[in-house]
């Protein structure tokens, strides 16, 4: 509701950057705000990575016929108008370009504000998801910092990877068929809008603040750190990562503690040792990522796990978020299945330097897709996030991954999650709840030399 709120006081300009965009309920409502600012002249322009396109392009070829919307593809694969054949044969051919994509996530209006984060576009990220839910964090932003918000989008509209439908060679646009989902849009928004849930999502305050040009706004020194549009043209190897440069730098001054929220989290050996340093100079290391209950992604999951026990053994505090519910022992390997994960990507250094964008602690990030991430000079910030920490990590909400040696009456293995259930504590020697089609194929992907790719 704040990005409708600030797309329909949009007076000149809307520009929006996003890894992955879907025509769900949630996603419908904001391109219908979108279309609704277009029809009353203002510019839009829509740069969408090309992963997992397939179902927005009908949507997209519609909207980009509107004079005041264009739409614009990032290294484009799925959508170009090619043969099963020759898609096999890119696949094989292309396989390593195909790979890197623009997971960059970003709002701006009018060169004014911004909203920047760990969300993409769909009903998972806002809490209206059927099987997944995932929680995430953004930064409302404006000053002087939406001018590199603004530039480093316009770096990445005009750069060569950035192709335009019409030179996908897509099929033209359809009138009957555009005339039909713009009316399915207008319905879609009324129906939803005149509903109780509507209502009371137009009743938040933060909607009407961000409106009605009055959110409270805390002050501070904010910079961008962003990759350039053509790291996916380099080798793995030579990729350079302003994130992960601009991240490590901050974590150099370091004094007393290093929080870390990281969905994705596959450090490898270096990573591992990385932070090992940061405790042996009495800096107090505490990260969240998901469990094998909540992730979305089993394969992450399976190539963080290597490091589990490295990282508890060097003395880092270690918190895997639960899901609402524990899995059925009967589901789908490769459908997500959880909850209730972890999506936030948040690094905090000292509670006064604040990371938040797109950026994993993982090798994707750093090699192979671009990122972004605001950086918050803020210990305003700093405290509520450590405050987020804290409630995230909580024995409710979180296990704590520690060593069985450090308990009076350890359970087998060398590794226990602790929690608490039903007001009291409780021990596992195995990671709880995740079912066994998901332990099954957390165990196959283990086996697999991927974890540079992950």
């Amino acid at each position: 509701m704040t990005r409708i709120a600030v797309v329909e006081a949009a007076q000149r300009s809307i520009d929006l950057q996003y890894f992955s965009t879907q025509d769900d309920t949630t996603g419908k409502l904001l391109l219908e705000a979108i279309v609704r600012a277009a029809n009353r002249g203002v510019r839009v322009r829509m740069l969408l990575d090309d992963w997992n396109l397939d179902d927005f392009e009908a949507g997209a070829v519609a909207l980009d016929n509107n004079p005041h919307i264009e739409i614009r593809v990032f290294n484009p694969y799925s959508t170009r108008d090619q043969s099963i054949f020759e898609r096999v044969g890119n696949v094989f051919s292309y396989l390593d370009k195909f790979t890197r994509r623009m997971h960059n996530k970003a709002i701006i209006v009018d060169n004014e504000v911004a909203i920047v984060g760990g969300r993409n576009l769909g009903d998972e990220y806002f809490d209206a998801g059927k099987d997944l839910n995932l929680r995430d964090v953004d930064v409302f932003a404006a000053g002087p910092v939406i001018h590199q918000i603004s530039n480093n989008f316009d770096r990445y509209w005009n750069s060569d990877e950035a192709f335009t439908l019409d030179a996908l060679n897509l099929p033209p646009p359809d009138n009957d068929a555009i005339e039909k989902i713009d009316g399915d849009m207008e319905q879609h928004w009324k129906k939803m809008m005149t509903r109780t849930i509507g209502k009371k999502l137009k009743a938040l305050p933060l909607y009407r603040e961000a409106k009605n040009g009055g959110v409270s706004l805390i002050w501070a020194k904010a910079e961008l750190a962003a990759d350039s549009p053509y790291k996916v043209d380099q080798s793995s190897d030579d990729a350079v990562s302003a994130p992960a440069i601009r991240i490590d730098q901050l974590v150099e001054h370091a004094q007393r503690e290093f929080i870390i929220f990281a969905p994705y989290f596959v450090p490898l050996d270096d990573g591992v040792e990385w932070l090992k340093a940061l405790v042996a100079r009495g800096v107090r290391v505490r990260i969240v990522t998901n469990s094998l209950a909540s992730t979305d992604m089993v394969p992450a999951q399976a190539g963080y796990g290597h490091y589990r026990e490295a990282l508890v053994k060097a003395g880092i505090e270690l918190y895997e978020i639960k899901s609402d519910q524990p899995k059925p022992p009967v589901k789908s390997m490769f459908k997500p299945s959880s909850q209730n994960g972890l999506h936030a990507k948040i690094y905090l250094i000292d509670r006064r330097d604040l990371v938040i964008g797109s950026f994993n602690l993982d090798p994707r990030s750093e090699r192979l897709n671009t990122e972004q991430v605001l950086v918050i000079h803020s210990p305003e910030l700093g405290v509520q996030v450590a405050k987020l920490f804290d409630d995230v990590t909580s024995p409710t909400s979180s296990y704590h991954v520690v060593l069985a040696d450090s308990l009076e009456n350890p359970p087998p293995g060398t590794l226990v999650w602790v929690t608490e259930e039903n007001g009291e504590t409780v021990y596992y020697d195995f990671s709880p709840h995740a079912g066994f089609w998901r332990r099954l194929t957390d165990e196959f992907f283990s086996l697999l030399p991927i974890d540079e790719q992950l």
